[in-house]
């Protein structure tokens, strides 16, 4: 978990240091949150280049590889002289560590015994989740030592987690005979068409999650009320945690679509810009997350096939992913519009995704084994 966190919380960390970036670089404030979409980019496009790579080569060797070469990476950002090459090794950044989500997940599914498997899983995910308000917090209270040493902690920590890792991790296991470039090859091959409305909308859930808390940071609100608005957004990710009893009730489309409207609701309760209004936002929107994700998953697993879920699951990673990328810039412009303008936007996105999740008459393929 504590891997996780570090990892996928590199896309998170520039965030609350944006007007820090904006003011070292002499870069307007939407050019600085460039940093952190520079990152997501890359970081989205690495699961479906990297995504299966684990598969060929093995989990623990590229878990390993994977956390070495992003604390390299994290180094070369730290050196970074120029905005320029602040964006670039940002991006390769991004590239590298996109190896280790799908290894740990495939590597929990593995290595825990069946009963303990649902569990591993879903205390990873909450991991992945929960590193956007976690990092944000901590990058805000270390904000004072600047980027540079920020990345160069999390180099050093990276070595560590891979030395810790490399003692506690399984041995290796024979590598898959298939070449490593198949995902490639196959990259061309149909995958249903009822999986486009899944994947539409994941561009939506961090969208809206990191639009509004980008936003808040683009509104100027103190230091304390965006501090505030993280930790609130916390606990309610626990519910990713308890999701799969309520698929188990309603079903896994029904559960997507319960997340993303709350998750909207929650937006559309801050349209005021009041610090209370917000703290429900931010407990609601968390709360939406935590159920559309694993409602997204479930449906897309119900609806593709052994040999094309693999595919499936890295292009609903990377349209997960885009949706976060995109959101620091466009924060940036909805915010100089004022709160309602900030909060529709991504609510209407939201309110869409739950609209076509389940995808349109004409391409729906029915699914049997579908839990609706």
């Amino acid at each position: 978990m504590t891997g996780a966190v570090l990892v996928v919380g590199q896309l998170y960390v520039t965030i609350p240091l944006a007007a820090d970036l904006a003011q070292h670089w002499q870069v307007s404030a939407a050019q600085a949150s460039w940093a952190g979409s520079a990152f997501g980019f890359a970081y989205a496009a690495g699961f479906l280049l990297l995504g299966r790579l684990s598969d060929r080569l093995g989990r623990r060797r590229v878990l390993l590889a994977g956390l070495l070469a992003t604390a390299a990476a994290s180094v070369l950002v730290a050196c970074a002289t120029n905005f320029v090459m602040l964006l670039g090794t940002r991006a390769v950044q991004g590239l590298l560590a996109a190896t280790f989500p799908p290894a740990a997940l495939a590597l929990v599914a593995e290595a825990l015994p069946p009963a303990r498997r649902p569990l591993g899983i879903s205390l990873l995910s909450f991991a992945f989740l929960a590193s956007a308000p976690l990092t944000q917090f901590l990058a805000t209270q270390s904000a004072g030592f600047g980027l540079p040493i920020m990345m160069a902690a999390l180099a050093v920590a990276y070595v560590m987690l891979a030395a810790g890792l490399s003692q506690t991790l399984p041995p290796p296991s024979a590598p898959a005979s298939e070449p490593v470039l198949a995902p490639m090859q196959t990259a061309s091959q149909a995958l249903p068409p009822a999986l486009l409305g899944v994947w539409l909308a994941a561009t939506t859930v961090l969208f809206g999650f990191v639009t509004f808390h980008a936003g808040a940071q683009a509104m100027g609100l103190e230091a304390a009320v965006l501090q505030s608005l993280r930790l609130a957004g916390l606990p309610p990710l626990l519910l990713s945690i308890a999701a799969a009893g309520l698929v188990r009730r309603i079903g896994t489309l029904a559960t997507a679509r319960m997340g993303l409207i709350l998750a909207a609701t929650g937006l559309l309760a801050g349209w005021s810009g009041l610090f209370g209004e917000l703290m429900v936002a931010s407990v609601l929107l968390s709360a939406g997350i935590a159920l559309a994700v694993p409602g997204l998953i479930g449906t897309l697993a119900s609806r593709s096939s052994p040999e094309t879920r693999a595919r499936a699951m890295s292009r609903y990673t990377f349209a997960l992913f885009m949706g976060a990328s995109v959101a620091p810039p466009i924060a940036a412009v909805l915010a100089a519009q004022g709160w309602p303008v900030l909060l529709l936007v991504p609510a209407a996105a939201l309110i869409g995704a739950a609209v076509i999740v389940g995808g349109w008459p004409t391409a729906r393929i029915p699914h049997p084994k579908e839990n609706r």
